[in-house]
């Protein structure tokens, strides 16, 4: 039956229609004006491999540019950042700065998975393709097959975002960076000393100690021949400390065997020794506000998941970084960066590789991000949930602020390297801070260990690279894969991903260093030489750390744990730790 049309009925709902969508652009027009994301510049745009199609997802397009934020420095989400409020502001009273942004996604937005995967790049260096995709290397600018690797990301249809955060990567390069405003102290320029270490492989007398991811080029001398600049000297960790006389060394590099001025390169007259542990102190000026880099990749994320025109759309957000990354993205959830300005969730989930539980010196004056994070780093909360600090009495947990009902799911992944490795201490993500019992995982968190593994995935054959024996081969990325696969199910479909898998006490499988019963084995050390690890926030001699590490059996292998079939079967002995060798010096170490 035909209704009789109502021309007035008909204008009262175009009226009722109009005033509708007038009231959301109202609604709108505050959230567009606090949005964090100035505009994206889109400096390149072209197809990935000539547009070929990646299962559902279709075509895969490459977009790099330039992502510009602003902040307000008002907002409670952001007065955590240090010196922001020293930072130049534009005319609406907000600090702006700039990243590089690299962008892998469907042609198609709608063909792809819903999420957009942020690679927290590492000194600038994309990492999710050799991670997830088994990519032959880590491309600053993936083009070829290889550089894709298997595309299993793509072929699951993940939009890959490298946002920058870092104030010191090198430009050019295709490296993803920062530029970052310089804070003052109402103008005048701000000056602080700074302390910086690094270990040389090879007898030399000029050493480049900002290169190889050592440290921060940010800060050069303020007065290269200032006499209160300290050069020390030690083996390893531990060891009594020896100040170098002031008139053995200067600022300078060696062209012709003649000392030339150079702020990256220390001269010893006496020669650098191998394995050695040095730390130069001095001052310098001009501080970066370096914690505005977490907060851009919080905002990115916010951008991609609520902005009105995003380059990239999508309903989820996922990060994952390994080492330096690991710990940043631990440093990100402490500091409640998950949360955008507006208070909405910007991260769902988060893979956290080999971060342990360290920090970073990535918001703080004079922040030093390529500080190895090792003792200076570790430091309370160490645990997810909130606990009680015995030694302090101070109550803290990574995430206590972040709002309940906004936790991102999380995976804490690590290896057999950061049980061991100088005070990494990964151990004390499931335990008690006295390292007397087991504490269970929060219920957004899941804590695993990939039994028999090192820092990095390993390969074959093995690598010499400079320990007492070659690198562990043990290829722990079809595991990650796999708890990718289960981080994804747990975001968008609520199944429950495995139970955490670790050493424990409650199956004897967690036991103290001291107590470990390894194996003999011919021209190996016994790993008690290993040396523990020390709070960074507590002096004396409470500071130490309980040292705990997973059960072996009587090959020497772990027995906690993901066990991958070259651990649970193998031909060798695996391990997440290895001395050094007589040709780079300290094998004691």
């Amino acid at each position: 039956m035909t209704m009789p049309f109502d021309f007035a009925r008909d204008r009262r709902a175009n009226w009722f229609r109009i005033a509708i969508a007038l009231t959301m652009v109202c609604l709108l027009v505050p959230a567009v004006s606090r949005a964090d994301v100035t505009r994206v510049d889109v400096q390149r745009r072209e197809d990935v491999l000539g547009g070929k199609s990646f299962g559902s997802a279709g075509p895969y397009e490459k977009i790099v540019g330039k992502v510009y934020f602003a902040v307000d420095p008002n907002n409670p989400h952001n007065k955590i950042i240090v010196d922001l409020d020293k930072a130049p502001k534009n005319a609406q009273g907000k600090v702006e700065w700039s990243a590089n942004v690299y962008i892998l996604k469907p042609k198609d937005p709608s063909k792809g998975n819903g999420v957009v995967f942020f690679d927290i790049v590492n000194r600038g260096n994309k990492g999710l393709l050799r991670t997830f995709s088994r990519a032959a290397s880590g491309s600053a600018d993936p083009t070829t097959e290889a550089d894709f690797g298997d595309a299993y990301l793509f072929e699951q249809g993940y939009t890959i975002v490298a946002t920058g955060w870092q104030f010191d990567v090198a430009k050019g390069r295709n490296l993803v960076g920062a530029d970052l405003p310089i804070a003052t102290d109402n103008g005048k320029e701000i000056t602080g000393w700074v302390k910086m270490w690094f270990i040389p492989s090879a007898p030399t007398l000029a050493f480049e100690y900002v290169a190889n991811g050592y440290n921060t080029r940010a800060y050069p001398a303020l007065n290269a021949n200032d006499p209160n600049y300290r050069l020390t000297e030690r083996e390893g960790i531990y060891a009594p400390v020896r100040l170098i006389p002031r008139d053995q060394w200067e600022f300078a590099k060696l062209e012709n065997g003649k000392p030339v001025a150079d702020p990256n390169f220390i001269h010893l007259k006496t020669g650098f020794r191998a394995g050695m542990t040095y730390e130069v102190a001095y001052e310098t000026k001009n501080p970066p506000v370096a914690g505005l880099g977490m907060a851009g990749i919080r905002d990115m994320a916010s951008y991609l998941k609520y902005g009105s025109n995003p380059v990239a759309p999508g309903r989820y957000a996922y990060m994952q970084g390994a080492s330096q990354t690991g710990r940043l993205i631990r440093h990100i959830v402490l500091e409640g960066f998950t949360i955008d300005e507006q208070g909405r969730k910007a991260f769902d989930g988060a893979f956290v590789q080999t971060g342990a539980t360290g920090y970073g010196s990535f918001n703080e004056r004079f922040a030093q991000p390529n500080e190895l994070g090792s003792f200076t780093q570790t430091r309370f909360p160490f645990l997810y949930k909130t606990t009680t600090d015995p030694l302090t009495g101070k109550q803290d947990g990574m995430a206590a602020r972040i709002p309940a009902g906004l936790e991102p799911k999380m995976l804490l992944v690590d290896t057999g390297s950061e049980y061991w490795d100088r005070g990494r201490l990964a151990a004390l993500r499931h335990t008690s801070l006295d390292g007397r019992e087991d504490v269970e995982d929060a219920p957004n968190v899941r804590v695993y260990y990939l039994a028999g593994t090192k820092h990095g995935a390993g390969s074959f054959p093995p690598a010499d690279n400079g320990g007492e024996f070659k690198e562990n081969t043990n290829d722990y990325r079809w595991a990650q894969r796999g708890l990718l696969a289960a981080l994804n199910d747990w975001v968008q479909k609520g199944t429950t991903p495995p139970a955490g898998r670790h050493p424990k006490f409650s199956d004897l499988t967690l036991v103290a260093r001291d107590n470990l019963k390894f194996p003999p084995i011919p021209g190996v050390k016994w790993p008690q030489f290993v040396p523990g690890g020390y709070r960074a926030d507590v002096t004396g001699p409470f500071s130490a750390l309980p040292f705990l590490v997973s059960k072996v059996d009587a090959d020497g292998n772990d027995i906690a744990g993901i066990r991958l079939p070259e651990q649970a079967v193998p031909l060798a002995t695996l391990t997440g730790w290895n001395f050094r060798s007589e040709r780079i010096g300290a094998p004691d170490t």
